[in-house]
């Protein structure tokens, strides 16, 4: 009984997890941007949301960092993160901006391509 019990349990997804919110992720990383503080009574998109700020924030100072230290590795190692993150905002519906970093900017591109190849843009 035990081992049934296990797999059950496992297999539970929470409601919040299945739904997906772009607006509310989309105010999340609105929010971390105006320098609001996480939420752990947020919803589950919004969260994600400001976390994916926060992560593209932190990138971003610490790729300035390296930068003016002199670090030449700093754009491949902030590189991935930015670019996946860049491709979230756009998949969530969060606009172009033009003050990204080159590498967010790129991956909301090729996201925004991927869209339309297969009929998915939205507008």
């Amino acid at each position: 009984m035990l081992n049934s019990e296990n797999n059950a349990s496992r297999s539970f997804v929470s409601p919040e997890l299945k739904e997906w919110v772009p607006a509310e992720y989309e105010a999340g990383y609105a929010a971390r941007f105006a320098d609001a503080s996480e939420s752990l009574t947020a919803t589950h998109c919004w969260r994600v949301g400001w976390e994916d700020a926060n992560t593209e924030l932190f990138e971003s100072a610490r790729r300035n960092r390296l930068i003016a230290e002199g670090t030449e590795e700093a754009f491949t190692e902030t590189w991935g993160t930015l670019y996946d993150i860049g491709g979230d905002a756009r998949v969530n519906g969060i606009p172009f901006d033009e003050h990204r970093t080159e590498s967010w900017k790129l991956g909301w591109i090729d996201v925004d391509i991927k869209l339309g190849t297969i009929g998915g843009r939205k507008r």
